[in-house]
């Protein structure tokens, strides 16, 4: 970050981990709450950039200056230069795909028939039915819908699609179909590439989404390779890494928590084949990430890693449908919250940490913060209020509060005193 104090030799790097457009709109929720805490500069002042799959989005975005606040007030359609991403953009279909599809499976059913014949005594008719797959396309949506919607939003002024513009460092991380390898794409690696197409291929989620092809590669979603590459910020200089990882696995030991589309309680598989598959890619993602941490930790103990999760039993990280805004709001209060709850409960710790890296930090505006929500009586537009206020709002309110409230008890100081001056006199 551009700390005057801090030493120029650090560098501080922010890494933000997959995990689907829920998982984009809580690492924004939760920015914004990491937002209020930094005294003299803001998430988008850190001198390193890393974005996996979901987060490869918001990274992007940060690295361009674009602001959680930003962000908010386009998911809200209150933001003139940034839309909100539509299911258009999201679940794009290829219509030319059909066309391809019904050339290809009559070529397909032919070779499969004539296989089958040709090892009656070797094959099944799962066998033959098997075969045919290699007709359906290789995803259901091509993500390079996704792709035009970040090339048109880092088009605005004062932003940059090219990663060797930017003034900070951006790497997005894909994988490599072929080959199996992780990739990134930075001003150092692939820096020809515009960054709305890594974009869309760090985010393509196989089978759900076709591969994107660059350069005649074909790349997959990042997290496939692990969900977060802290490595690579520390390789690239970071002594302080903050991770905002939204995949946990979600905690229904107590066999209470599920009450979506059917009664309270129940075993998460009764809610079908989406939530188990749902619950092991993150019991394998979040194992995955907490190894990395831990080993990074023992070989680089020089370097401060800081992980930001939400809690295992955020019913709304794990079963909301996050196209809906009144969800996306929700999910983002849930960041907003929780992240704020959590730095403030452990303030001391991460006070001194990030004093040794020249960075100062409060919690003074973000306890009046959850007071404010907390007397609205957790009304949605006074939450979205707060989240949509603006960096320079928040400095001005933080700066007028201790004279509002000085104020206020003087007030009622002056109250006070007239209320016994009017007492009648008494004699002992």
């Amino acid at each position: 970050m551009a700390a005057a104090a801090r030493n120029r030799s650090q560098k501080t790097a922010l890494v933000l981990a997959g995990g689907g457009l829920t998982g984009a709109v809580y690492e924004i929720g939760a920015l914004r709450a990491v937002d209020d805490m930094l005294v003299g500069q803001t998430v988008n002042d850190f001198d390193i950039y890393v974005g996996t799959s979901a987060g490869a989005l918001v990274a992007s975005m940060l690295a361009n200056g674009l602001s959680p606040q930003a962000m908010l007030r386009s998911i809200a359609h209150d933001h003139p230069g940034l839309p909100p991403i539509s299911r258009e953009e999201l679940f794009h279909y290829d219509y030319g795909d059909l066309l391809r599809l019904g050339l290809k499976v009559p070529r397909t059913v032919l070779s499969a028939w004539a296989h089958y014949l040709r090892h009656l005594d070797d094959m099944t008719a799962f066998d033959l039915i098997w075969s045919l797959s290699e007709a359906l396309p290789s995803g259901a949506f091509d993500n390079l819908a996704l792709g035009r919607y970040v090339g048109e939003a880092l088009s605005g002024r004062g932003r940059t699609n090219d990663f060797r513009r930017l003034r900070r460092e951006l790497h997005i991380i894909a994988t490599d179909l072929d080959s199996g390898q992780r990739v990134v794409f930075s001003h150092a690696s692939h820096a020809g590439v515009p960054i709305s197409l890594a974009v869309a291929a760090s985010t393509a989620l196989p089978v759900l989404y076709k591969p994107v092809r660059i350069g005649g590669r074909d790349y997959v979603d990042g997290g496939l390779r692990g969900n977060a590459s802290l490595d690579l910020a520390i390789e690239h200089g970071a002594t302080l890494v903050v991770c905002i990882n939204p995949i946990v696995p979600y905690d229904n030991s107590n066999l209470e928590n599920i009450p979506f589309l059917g009664p309270d309680g129940g075993h998460l598989s009764h809610k079908g084949f989406t939530a188990v598959a749902s619950q092991v890619g993150r019991i394998s993602s979040h194992a995955g990430l907490h190894y990395h941490v831990k080993q990074l930790r023992r070989s680089h103990p020089e370097v401060d890693i800081i992980l930001i999760e939400p809690d295992r039993d955020d019913y709304a990280m794990f079963f909301y449908n996050i196209m809906r805004y009144s969800a996306q709001m929700i999910v983002a209060r849930h960041g907003f919250e929780s992240v704020t709850l959590r730095l403030a409960e452990n303030y001391a710790h991460y006070k001194e940490l990030l004093a040794r890296h020249g960075i100062r930090i409060t919690r003074r505006l973000i306890i009046d913060e959850l007071e404010e929500i907390e007397e609205s009586g957790n009304r949605p537009t006074a939450l979205r209020r707060i989240l949509e206020e603006s960096a320079i709002n928040r400095q001005d309110k933080q700066r007028k509060r201790p004279l509002r409230r000085l104020r206020d008890t003087l007030a009622e100081l002056d109250a006070a005193l007239n209320q016994l001056g009017s007492l009648p006199n008494q004699s002992p």
